[in-house]
């Protein structure tokens, strides 16, 4: 899967421009305010309706434009498609293959994998955010779990409705489902954090360190949901008090470590980091050993607090198995001395091809 080319007209401060990448590696650089990080947000939202930069698309208007449209073509088993999103004050409206097509089919179209610097937020943060993480990363490889996970929240919002207002008539009902969906949500989560694991164990990376993914339910497929159904009649007289679920899938906790110590609290900025680009980097790989093919890299900025044997090993790793990437950079000497890597100068939102 490749991009081709790419029109842009109106999307941040991007006039009207066509950008045809190359096959391999794309460097964008420029200094920082000039619209390098808008040509991987373009492609983001081109992919996935939506921008990693702001919750309403509609903010990446141009300030003298009333409309931004992003055409992409891509290429995907040797078959030639189109995607086309128009963004107006009042949303949006898209295509693909000139026709329009339900949003889930969209989705499924071109698949496109970020890296921003402030994804290393989530090593800290809020354990919704590291879930989310997970579960944005098996939707990748399985088109029906983002179904599962809205039928799960939906119950727990109506199991919260009847605790908030004391109505218990229908709990036990609310109860055996909580239980139902958990045990399909984590059990899915945790085999996925396996194989990612499994990648990281493998050493194909050459890090000095070691890194890993932890999880605090470890049951078997087979007692998952008696599991939850026991915690959530533990937990009986809490949820009663706080009128809110507290078991169930929207709880479990997903951590990060480095060599057997948490990272959020033993990792520099730098170890941070590379966690996430390898994380994303082995997202690629059980990606292609699911579709048989890449999806995009996006990389915003990756090169900064990354050392230089670090940055070597990334490019490596970026060189043997992903597909099409695209870096943004302030470093005009980022991966010149490596091959299949084609640069292009970005400035007042105009792109070149620069050697």
């Amino acid at each position: 899967m490749f991009i081709n080319k790419i029109k842009i007209d109106g999307f941040r401060n991007i006039g009207d421009e066509i950008f045809f990448p190359s096959k391999k590696v794309n460097i964008l650089f420029g200094e920082n305010a000039n619209g390098k990080t808008s040509y991987i947000e373009a492609i983001y939202s081109v992919s996935n309706l939506k921008s990693f930069r702001t919750s309403n698309l509609n903010e990446t208007i141009n300030n003298l434009r009333n409309i931004s449209t992003i055409n992409c073509e891509y290429i995907l088993n040797e078959c030639n498609n189109t995607l086309n999103l128009k963004i107006n004050k009042n949303g949006r409206s898209y295509l693909k293959n000139d026709k329009e097509t339900k949003v889930e089919n969209y989705l499924w179209s071109l698949f496109t994998i970020i890296f921003k610097p402030e994804d290393i937020l989530l090593i800290g943060g809020s354990p919704s955010k590291r879930r989310e993480l997970i579960d944005k990363a098996i939707f990748f490889i399985d088109k029906d779990f983002i179904k599962t996970l809205k039928k799960y929240y939906k119950i727990v919002s109506n199991k919260n409705i009847c605790l908030k207002t004391n109505n218990l008539k229908n709990i036990e009902e609310w109860n055996i489902l909580i239980a139902k969906y958990s045990s399909l949500i984590v059990l899915k989560r945790n085999k996925y954090i396996e194989r990612i694991n499994k990648i990281f164990e493998d050493n194909i990376f050459k890090f000095k360190y070691f890194y890993k993914i932890e999880n605090d339910i470890n049951i078997s497929k087979n007692e998952l949901e008696n599991y939850f159904l026991k915690e959530i009649v533990k937990n009986t007289n809490k949820e009663l008090k706080y009128s809110y679920s507290i078991v169930g899938a929207h709880k479990q906790n997903i951590d990060f470590s480095i060599n057997n110590k948490d990272l959020k609290k033993f990792g520099s900025q730098g170890q941070k980091r590379t966690f996430i680009l390898l994380f994303k980097s082995s997202q690629i790989i059980d990606f292609q050993n699911t579709h048989s093919f890449s999806p995009v890299l996006l990389l915003d900025d990756m090169a900064s607090e990354l050392d230089d044997n670090n940055k070597n090993i990334f490019y490596e790793i970026i060189e043997k198995f992903s597909g099409q990437t695209f870096i943004t950079t302030t470093d005009k000497k980022l991966f010149s001395d490596f091959k299949n890597v084609s640069r292009f100068f970005v400035e007042d939102g105009k792109i070149s091809s620069f050697s």
